[in-house]
């Protein structure tokens, strides 16, 4: 699964009160909250809530779906699929 990171999202993503746990793939064990597209109810990412210490840096942060996301490209005017767009690599110090 490939994903992005973000510290905030807009109103459009929503999020159930209710923890799921993973039981299997790379969330396997973890306790994480869903996230959805609030206009169509599609599953759009996630944030862990607990993990083991090898996805610790992952905690609180929103992870989404790249497959799960359109882009607008201001330069060239297009609407693409995230997973053809190339994001920069950052680390969370910056």
């Amino acid at each position: 699964v490939s994903l992005s990171f973000s510290s905030e999202v807009t109103s459009d993503v929503t999020w159930d009160d209710s923890l799921l746990i993973g039981l299997e793939g790379a969330l396997l064990g973890c306790a994480y909250y869903l996230l959805s597209c609030q206009s169509c109810g599609q599953a759009v990412g996630f944030i862990l809530y607990s993990s083991g210490s090898d996805l610790a840096y992952l905690r609180g942060l929103f992870c989404f779906f790249k497959d799960s996301i359109i882009c607008y490209l201001l330069k060239s005017q297009m609407i693409i699929e995230a997973s053809k767009v190339n994001f920069p690599a950052v680390t969370l110090q910056e």
